[in-house]
C-alpha cells in the first residue's frame, strides 16, 4: 500500500476512506458497528462520521425496528450514493466513451463519440474533453473529478500516459488536459488495470482475496489485484503477456515483433483469417457478411461443422488457455475474470475456454481457482475509469490527489468543503 507519510492529515484521510468504503460495501451501520469493523475507537469514529454528515457524504436515519423500545436508538449511517459523482473517460483506438459514476459504482448517461485513428494526441484529448461537457453540466456541484482509462502504462502519479502502441502515443499528459478544461482533479490509469479494479470492487472479485483479469479485444491485457489493490509489474508498470511470441511465422504485431500472442488471437487478425477462409467456406462466407464478433462467427460456423472455422477456433482456444493457465500458475489467483469480447461469447464457447484453461492449470491450484466471464456490465472501461477516480479521489488511504496548474493548485472538492471554502467552480467547456 502506497503510504507517503503518516502525518495527522494522512492518517485522518486513511480512516475516513476506510469508513466510507465500509459504508459503500456493507452499510448502513451504526457508529458502534463502524468502530468494531474498522478497529477505530468510538470517539474517532464519531468524529469522522460527524465530518461526513456535515459534508453531505453520508446521511443518518433511525432504524425501523422498534423491538428495543427502551432507551435511545442508535442512528444508521448511510453513504449518500448519488450525492457525489465522478466522470469516467474510456479512450480507445476508435472511440471515446464517457459516463457518470456514482459512489456505488452505477454508470449512467453514457456518451460514445468516434475518434480519428490518425488524430494527434491533443486532437483526441480535445474530443474527449468536449464529450464530457454535457455530463459535467449534469453533475454540477456533485462532480468530484475525472478518471481516465487509457490503453497503455501510466506513471505512478496517474498523470501521464507513458506509451500506447494502440494509439501510437508517448509521454502524453492526459490528466492535465482535463484539469485545465474543467478546473477539477483528474487521474489516469491503464485501462485493463482500471477494469480489473472495477471487477474487484463490484464484480467477480468482490470479497475475493485476489483476482486475475484477462481482457481480450484488439489486444490482450492482464491485470492482477491483491486485496483490492493493483499489483504493478516492474519499471514498465504493466504485464506484457500479449507480446509474448508464440510462433515464429505469424502476423506482425503492433510492437514490431512477429507472432505475438495478441497478434494471433486479437480481433483484427481473426477477421483477416475469416475473410481468407470464406473463399473456400460457404458457411463462413454467409456468417461473415453479418456484423457479428469474430468469435461468435467462428463458434456458429464450427457448430455447423465447418473445418476452417474449427481450425481457427481451436487455435484461439489453445493459445488463450495456455496464456491464462500460465498466468494462473504464476500469480495463484482465487478468481479469474475473462473480460472484453470474452464476456459476450456464447455459453458453449465459454465452456470450451474454461475447460481448456482448467486442464492446463497446475493440479495444486485447479480446485482453488474460479474462472468465469467478467460481470461489471456493458461499459467496463467507463466503470473502471470511474472506480479509479473514486479510489484515488474519494476512498484513498491518503489525501486525494492534487494537481498543480501553473501557480494555482487544483484541490479535490471534499478538501475545499472541509476547509470551509465552499464548492469548487467548474470552468471550461460549459
Amino acid at each position: 500500500m502506497d503510504r507517503r507519510s503518516w502525518l495527522p492529515e494522512d492518517l485522518r484521510a486513511y480512516h475516513r476512506g476506510m469508513l466510507m468504503r465500509l459504508l459503500a460495501d456493507d452499510g448502513p451501520m451504526t457508529r458502534r458497528q463502524l468502530s468494531q469493523y474498522s478497529g477505530l475507537s468510538i470517539p474517532t469514529t464519531a468524529s469522522i462520521v460527524t465530518e461526513l454528515l456535515t459534508s453531505g457524504h453520508c446521511s443518518e436515519s433511525m432504524p425501523a425496528d422498534r423491538s428495543t423500545a427502551r432507551g435511545p436508538r442508535a442512528g444508521l449511517i448511510s453513504i449518500v450514493r448519488h450525492g457525489h459523482l465522478v466522470l469516467g473517460v474510456d479512450i480507445s483506438r476508435t472511440w471515446i466513451r464517457v459516463g457518470l459514476c456514482d459512489l456505488s459504482g452505477v454508470v449512467s448517461e453514457v456518451v460514445t463519440v468516434p475518434v480519428d485513428r490518425s488524430g494527434r494526441p491533443d486532437e483526441v484529448l480535445e474530443t474527449a474533453v468536449a464529450a464530457c461537457a454535457p455530463l459535467v453540466r449534469a453533475a454540477g456541484k456533485r462532480l468530484l473529478g475525472f478518471g481516465v482509462a487509457v490503453p497503455g502504462p501510466v506513471d505512478p502519479a496517474g498523470r501521464t500516459l507513458l506509451l500506447s502502441l494502440a494509439l501510437d502515443w508517448r509521454d502524453v499528459p492526459v490528466s492535465e488536459r482535463f484539469e485545465r478544461a474543467y478546473g477539477t482533479v483528474a487521474t489516469a490509469e491503464y485501462n485493463v488495470r482500471a477494469m480489473a479494479l472495477a471487477e474487484a470492487r463490484y464484480g467477480l472479485g468482490r470479497r475475493a482475496e485476489n483476482l486475475l483479469y484477462l481482457h481480450l479485444d484488439d489486444s490482450l491485457g492482464v491485470a492482477f489485484m491483491v486485496d483490492g489493490f493493483a499489483f504493478r509489474q516492474g519499471a514498465h508498470g504493466v504485464a506484457e503477456l500479449g507480446h509474448h511470441q508464440v510462433t515464429a511465422d505469424g502476423p506482425r504485431c503492433a510492437c514490431g515483433a512477429v507472432g505475438c500472442l495478441e497478434a494471433i488471437i486479437g480481433e483484427p487478425h481473426l477477421r483477416k483469417r475469416i475473410r481468407a477462409a470464406t473463399r473456400h467456406s460457404p458457411v463462413l462466407a454467409g456468417l461473415a457478411r453479418r456484423s457479428t464478433p469474430p468469435l461468435e462467427i467462428l463458434h456458429n460456423a464450427s457448430e455447423a461443422g465447418d473445418p476452417a472455422a474449427i481450425e481457427i477456433l481451436d487455435d484461439v482456444v489453445s493459445h488463450l488457455s495456455t496464456a491464462a493457465a500460465l498466468s494462473i500458475n504464476l500469480f495463484s489467483p482465487s478468481r479469474v475474470a475473462l473480460g472484453g469480447v470474452l464476456t459476450e461469447v456464447p455459453k458453449d464457447l465459454l465452456g470450451q475456454f474454461q475447460s481448456a484453461i482448467q486442464g492446463k492449470v497446475s493440479r495444486i491450484l485447479r480446485d482453488e481457482v474460479t474462472v468465469d466471464r467478467a460481470t461489471i456490465g456493458r461499459y467496463p472501461g467507463v466503470l473502471g475509469a470511474g472506480t479509479v477516480a473514486l479510489d484515488r479521489l474519494f476512498y484513498r488511504d491518503q489525501p486525494p490527489a492534487s494537481a498543480t496548474r501553473g501557480s494555482r493548485r487544483v484541490r479535490p472538492p471534499w478538501a475545499v468543503a472541509a476547509a470551509g471554502g465552499g464548492e469548487p467552480t467548474v470552468a471550461g467547456h460549459l
